[in-house]
């Protein structure tokens, strides 16, 4: 699945095998401040901003769980296709007009996340 991440500075785009994945990954980029819309044959599969709250409650009609619950199963079962969709964060144009740096953010969290798994391997 292929979407934009909408956000006041520059534009972004990210892809995930699964909404669910997709969801808890700019969860965890954006503290909740950037949305998701789905692009091309992805239109229509949009992750809500939660700036303001109200995530639980989407979590819970949208994979029945609420969102600690949900980010809960997908770091401890799909940690790597999570890492896989924060590295897939792509500006796309040719610079930053911005001091926000998404992608590093985004790179952050992917190593973080592949360092806890392998720090668990052990």
């Amino acid at each position: 699945m292929r979407f934009n991440i909408i956000n006041p500075s520059d534009p972004y785009t990210m892809e995930a095998p699964n909404l669910e994945i997709a969801a808890i990954a700019i969860s965890f980029l954006g503290n909740g401040a950037y949305p998701l819309e789905g692009l091309g044959e992805d239109a229509g599969q949009d992750v809500p901003a939660f700036l303001f709250g109200g995530h639980d409650e989407w979590f819970q009609s949208t994979f029945g769980a609420n969102f600690e619950a949900v980010a809960g199963r997908v770091v401890e079962s799909f940690p790597e296709p999570l890492a896989n969709t924060l590295d897939s964060v792509t500006l796309q144009s040719e610079r930053r007009s911005s001091m926000n740096n998404i992608k590093a953010r985004a790179q952050a969290l992917s190593n973080a996340l592949r360092q806890r798994k392998a720090g668990s391997a052990t």
